[in-house]
């Protein structure tokens, strides 16, 4: 079926880019594009205040997670040499895993019920470092590509602890290099 004639003259002398519905359309779909509209999963039931702690120009060097009985109560993540605020609520033993240059998060486990029970994070040089006591519902999260790794984490908390969590993958910043030492022989 054929639009009118009168139809296809206008579609062909309009500048579509005049129109604001155009205009909505393509910064959506730039917006839909970048960083911060990516849809990431989340583990646990949720509710409560949302959080996000990332930063795409620092690596992660330590977690800080907070841990009561029998839930798992805040997070806060390192990024080099410098601390993000802390997420989720008060009380609790703080427990804190710190990475060695070069070492980075490929993979974490957990569990929950109604706030997160446990969290172990596994790393690129086979160490797995758990926080918290399993219980519940389990789940394992990783990067959908080789070579990622963990650069963010997002979540919701409550009154009493962490009710969900998700995590941010990519690639891990380059590594700075030097140069290789030199060899100097005296005859």
């Amino acid at each position: 079926m054929r639009s009118p004639a009168w139809l296809q003259e206008a579609w062909q002398t309009a500048d579509p880019w005049s129109r604001p519905e155009a205009m909505l359309l393509l910064v959506t779909l730039m917006l839909l594009g970048s960083h911060l509209c990516w849809a990431h999963q989340m583990f646990g039931l949720g509710g409560g205040h949302y959080f996000s702690s990332s930063d795409y120009y620092h690596d992660i060097s330590g977690l800080r997670i907070g841990v009561g009985s029998p839930m798992l109560k805040r997070v806060q993540v390192q990024f080099d040499t410098y601390w993000d605020n802390q997420h989720g609520a008060s009380g609790g033993k703080t427990q804190e895993l710190k990475l060695w240059p070069g070492e980075h998060i490929i993979k974490v486990h957990g569990s929950f019920k109604a706030f997160l029970r446990q969290l172990i994070f596994c790393t690129n040089w086979g160490r797995c470092i758990p926080f918290g006591e399993k219980g519940g519902n389990e789940f394992s999260a990783f990067p959908s590509e080789e070579g990622q790794v963990l650069i963010g984490i997002i979540g919701q908390y409550g009154l009493l602890g962490l009710k969900s969590i998700g995590f941010i993958w990519d690639y891990p910043l380059e590594e700075a290099t030097s140069a290789q030492p030199t060899t100097v022989t005296t005859t």
